[in-house]
This record gives C-alpha cells, structure tokens and sequence, in this order.
C-alpha cells in the first residue's frame, strides 16, 4: 500500500509540529551576584556601625536597620536602629551601665553598593563601661 506523496507530507508535518511543541526547554541558569560586604563591626569610640568588604576593608555604606539588644540582670532591653551612628537613647543606655556588658546587634541589613538592601549576620559585642560609673570597691592594692 503506497501512501501518496501529499499525505506523506501531512504526517511528517504533524510529527515536526508535534516535536517542536513538546520540545525540552533549555534549562535555566540563575546567577546570584555575591555582595562584596561581608559584616558589620561596632566601633565603639565612635558609637556608630561599619560594614566591611571580603579584604576586611571598613566601608561607609549605609545601614538601614538593626536591633540592638542590651544584656540585663535576668533580662535584656530592645533598641532600634536606623542608621550607622547609635541613637542618643542607646548611648544613655550603654553610659548607665557599670560593669561589662554583653551587646548583641540582630537584624542588620544595609545597602550595598548598588543600593540594594542585604542582610549581614549578628554582631556580639562586650561594652565596658566608663571608669567614672563604675563600682570602685577598695581591693588593697
């Protein structure tokens, strides 16, 4: 049985069409740009927040948000934070204290170099106070 010539085509066509359509896609290769920061570190005669590179290059980017957290006896006190420098209540809080204290800086996210906001990871920190505050118990020496 001889197919003729035409219906031959039509059946090839649909079988082309049919491939075509139902063809894989290329798969999809998604890039993530690794942001240059890597932290952030508290400069404490300053009062204020840094972000650093990968080489460990202190950066002036700016730092949109943070908690800083304020270790207690049995608790600990919140603060927000919306720029590098420390706010007016955080240092009257971290010049009441008078002993060493831990400070833990969470949440931290800050503009890269393209203004896009990412997230650095925590900071822990030991405040110690201003010898004026502190207890000066007589030790005999």
């Amino acid at each position: 049985m001889k197919l003729p010539l035409a219906k031959l085509f039509i059946v090839f066509s649909f079988l082309f069409a049919y491939n075509v359509t139902h063809a894989q896609q290329p798969g999809v290769i998604k890039v993530k740009k690794e942001s240059n920061l890597v932290k952030v570190v508290f400069d404490n005669t300053e009062l204020k927040l840094m972000a650093v590179d990968r080489f460990g290059n202190p950066r002036e980017n700016q730092i949109t948000s943070y908690k800083l957290w304020i270790k207690g006896k049995g608790d600990a006190k919140m603060f927000s934070g919306f720029n590098n420098n420390l706010s007016a209540e955080m240092v009257k809080e971290l010049n009441k204290l008078k002993k060493a204290t831990k400070i833990f800086f969470t949440e931290i996210n800050v503009k890269d170099d393209d203004e896009h906001q990412i997230k650095l990871p925590d900071v822990v920190e030991t405040w110690f106070p201003d010898c004026k505050n502190c207890d000066n118990k007589k030790s005999g020496y």
